[in-house]
């Protein structure tokens, strides 16, 4: 795990091995992507029962860990789903986690404490590139924070889901991207306090 005690992002490399990442795939024996009206690839999102029961049995390991690093009681688990991001996709749109813009402010519209994506694929820009499980684009990226997190299979990370956070995924030039998102509930609404995360990217991850 990186050392982010001082960052609202939290980290942890290898939270799943990278054999389960390929198996997860495998799980989900998908093919032929969705696509627009005009044949356009399209980002989906899938359930597998094998890929949730495992999934929450590793964040139900984690979570004292979430609760002292954000301050929080932990409440329950969302469903957990994974997102295919296709060759050519234009990505996902910039979005905020459990809120709205209505009326000129922000409105909280979901139970979404905490956000949570794995990496299932690897981000890859030199020659050989294997697409199976490589990709190029699909970086994770969080405008207001000026910083994005390249796809790195098995990867985990959890950032709050106030519009604070509000994160897009870039398009996808090659290969396809996996990912799996997932959502924590606190018995308390939490809220996001810049102040308890002092500094920025430069500083958050040592």
């Amino acid at each position: 795990m990186l050392n982010t005690t001082h960052s609202p992002f939290f980290v942890v490399e290898e939270f799943i091995s990278p054999l389960a990442s390929e198996t997860f795939i495998d799980y989900l024996n998908v093919t032929v992507p969705d696509v627009d009206k005009d044949g356009n690839p399209i980002y989906s999102t899938r359930t597998d029962e094998r890929i949730q029961e495992i999934v929450y049995e590793r964040i139900l390991q984690l979570v004292p860990q979430l609760e002292k690093h954000y301050n929080i009681q932990y409440r329950g688990t969302h469903p957990i789903t994974v997102e295919w991001v296709p060759q050519g996709c234009d990505g996902i749109s910039a979005h905020s986690e459990n809120s709205k813009f209505v009326r000129g402010k922000w409105l909280r519209t979901q139970t979404k404490d905490l956000t949570g994506v794995i990496f299932l694929s690897d981000y890859q820009d030199k020659l050989p590139f294997e697409g199976e499980f490589e990709v190029y684009g699909g970086k994770l990226e969080f405008p207001q924070h000026r910083f994005g997190f390249n796809p790195q299979r098995g990867t985990l990370i959890v950032f709050p889901g106030a519009p604070h956070f509000i994160n897009l995924t870039s398009p996808i030039e090659v290969g396809d991207l996996f990912q799996i998102r997932f959502h924590i509930s606190a018995k308390e609404p939490y809220l996001y306090q810049p102040d308890a995360f002092p500094g920025n990217y430069t500083t958050w991850f040592k």
